[in-house]
């Protein structure tokens, strides 16, 4: 099955300029608070006022973060700051001068969920925050540490990981998946230099694979149905597929290297295609079946394409000749994020009106992915600084890792994953 794709592009884009909000929600500031792109700070001493915003979020279990407010244009003498947090823990706090601003420190003991409530006061000037205290844990992936992730999605009120493609026989082989407090390998029938290039989760529970395969045949895609019944696709090409999405129907999508083109199958086996105008690089399914798809080179942009119809919406973004957008990701508000790789930015689409937002990161983050959370929030790895970031409210607030956090997803619970040195990160 071939379908034609028609490119409707709308109206010249409106590049809307940040502008920081003063409301850090869930993890961040109260009336007054300023993001990391606000405007210039109270100079010391400037009597009106309190601007507090969130730099670190707390975090409790198997990593221990102290949370860190950022007081703008004051000095800690100016400050009284008291503190308290839900049942069962107990928070201190400690204020450093951090050149002419105040850095609050915010340090949880004991167990228990919820948020921590930060008040700071300089004389008449009151401002309330609230900071999230979140729970980690990890586990080994594979015995030994050595596992590295290539991607992950939610499946099964967990995750399944993919592992990197130039991964050892056994990883390149199997998916892991996430089993009560244990990771297992979920296998497929391949050997040698076959290697698992892509996966996705169905609906109904199966799960597909993308195989480079090291014969003639080439690429294939693989079905695993929830009883374990193998149904196996011949791609008619040796080039990769990667970027699997299923859609509502159970049909499977991937991005063919280099070609102008979608393949796909159907739960029976049916091998199907979608022609395209240029090649992408990146697909993703939004929650309605619709497809999101970037594009580079001479005219760089972000596509939504109904499979059904083959009607699109084509939106230029970035620099022509110059931009890579990349990692195209559905907000629950239904508007599209994605990264654009050359300047590690992360931007916000409203296919409604074609507005793009870039996202409020501190100065000198280098996105690498992202996730929505149904809060409405949106987490960004920056492996360059070994950081997570939660972006909300207009502000980001940082987790700091050590080390460059792969395969970022976040599940319908709300719960954060991550893969960092061969351990599986989860954050809630």
């Amino acid at each position: 099955m071939t379908r034609s794709l028609t490119a409707l592009l709308p109206p010249p884009l409106l590049l809307a300029s940040l502008v920081t909000a003063a409301l850090l929600a869930a993890c961040g500031a109260g009336p007054g608070a300023s993001g990391p792109d606000s405007p210039p700070r109270t100079a010391p001493g400037t009597p009106a006022g309190l601007s507090v915003h969130v730099d670190t979020l707390a975090v409790q279990g198997a990593l221990t973060v102290p949370g860190t407010l950022r007081v703008s244009g004051r000095v800690p003498a100016d400050l009284t700051v008291s503190a308290s947090g839900p049942q069962g823990v107990t928070v201190t706090t400690a204020l450093t001068a951090s050149g002419s601003d105040t850095l609050v420190t915010v340090t949880p003991t004991g167990a228990g969920r919820g948020v921590i409530s930060v008040t700071v006061q300089a004389g008449s000037a009151q401002q309330g925050v609230t900071l999230p205290l979140l729970r980690a844990a990890t586990q080994p992936v594979r015995p030994g540490g050595t596992y590295q992730a290539g991607g992950a999605t939610p499946w099964n009120g967990g995750v399944l990981l993919r592992a990197v493609a130039n991964a050892g026989a056994d990883d390149r082989h199997a998916l892991m998946q996430t089993t009560g407090t244990a990771v297992t390998a979920l296998p497929f029938p391949l050997s040698g230099l076959d290697t698992i290039t892509g996966h996705a989760a169905a609906p109904d529970g199966s799960v597909w694979v993308a195989v480079r395969g090291a014969t003639a045949a080439g690429s294939e895609l693989i079905r695993r149905a929830p009883d374990g019944t193998l149904t196996r696709v011949p791609s008619g090409t040796t080039e990769t597929l990667s970027s699997l999405g299923v859609t509502p129907d159970g049909r499977v999508w991937a991005v063919v290297y280099g070609q102008a083109r979608l393949l796909g199958a159907t739960p029976d086996g049916t091998l199907i295609q979608q022609a395209l105008d240029s090649v992408p690089d990146a697909l993703t399914v939004t929650a309605d079946g619709t497809l999101l798809l970037t594009r580079r080179g001479d005219a760089p942009a972000l596509i939504r394409l109904d499979p059904a119809s083959g009607a699109a919406q084509v939106f230029p973004v970035g620099t022509p000749g110059v931009s890579v957008p990349a990692a195209p990701t559905a907000a629950p508000d239904g508007t599209v994020l994605f990264t654009e790789t050359r300047t590690g930015a992360a931007w916000r689409l409203n296919p409604r009106t074609g507005t793009q937002v870039a996202l409020p990161l501190p100065a000198g983050t280098r996105a690498g992915s992202l996730a929505a959370a149904p809060d409405g929030s949106v987490w960004v790895s920056d492996p360059t600084a070994g950081t997570l970031l939660r972006v909300a409210g207009g502000a980001a607030a940082r987790v700091p890792l050590g080390g460059a956090a792969r395969a970022l997803t976040v599940t319908p619970d709300g719960r954060v994953w991550c893969e960092l040195n061969g351990q599986l990160i989860t954050l809630d």
